[in-house]
């Protein structure tokens, strides 16, 4: 595997992000290809439980983009995007309670299904850390799921990856998973 880049999402970025949403991301999975990492960016009481449309979301990506309310990392290898993920300040995730300027939080990874397994998304999580920290937070918190029927599609992240590089569990979320969190230097 040759050596993985990474750039922050921005509107440089921007038509990368897109074209892997729109072709590649989950070509194994149609039925979250029109998520465009939407989920946790809408605030509940205003959208409530409804699912938005695949081009409500792709649009929503491109504005929240442009106005720095969506923020997070792209993985590349040999010029094209093997992964994603949504990391950066927790106030950019209303749903989630507790939000602080100086918490961050990772929610969401996206590794394309030929390079799932080659430490796409620990490469990401060793750069949104040291991103993350040079930005000034002082912890990032994740919520991976721990049941067993959960893992085929966890793309919250293992448990184990975030443990071994200094994550704690903080909360037991039952079927929402557990609460980890690491403080920065």
């Amino acid at each position: 595997m040759s050596e993985l880049t990474f750039k922050r999402l921005s509107v440089e970025s921007l038509h990368d992000f897109l074209e892997y949403f729109d072709h590649e991301a989950f070509t194994d999975n149609e039925k979250w290809a029109g998520c465009y990492c939407q989920f946790y960016l809408n605030d509940p009481s205003v959208t409530g439980s409804q699912p938005t449309t695949k081009e409500a979301n792709r649009q929503s990506a491109c504005d929240r983009v442009e106005s720095g309310e969506m923020d997070g990392y792209l993985a590349y290898q040999d010029g094209r995007v093997v992964g994603w993920t949504a990391a950066g300040a927790s106030s950019l995730f209303p749903g989630l309670p507790d939000a602080n300027d100086k918490l961050a939080r990772i929610l969401c990874f996206v590794i394309h299904p030929d390079h799932r397994g080659e430490g796409v998304a620990t490469g990401m999580l060793d750069h949104a850390i040291a991103d993350l920290s040079a930005r000034g937070f002082a912890a990032i918190e994740a919520a991976p799921y721990t049941a067993p029927e959960m893992q085929a599609s966890n793309y919250r992240g293992h448990l184990s990856m975030y443990q071994k590089v200094g994550f704690e569990v903080v909360v037991d979320m039952g079927e929402f998973g557990v609460l980890v969190r690491k403080h920065l230097d």
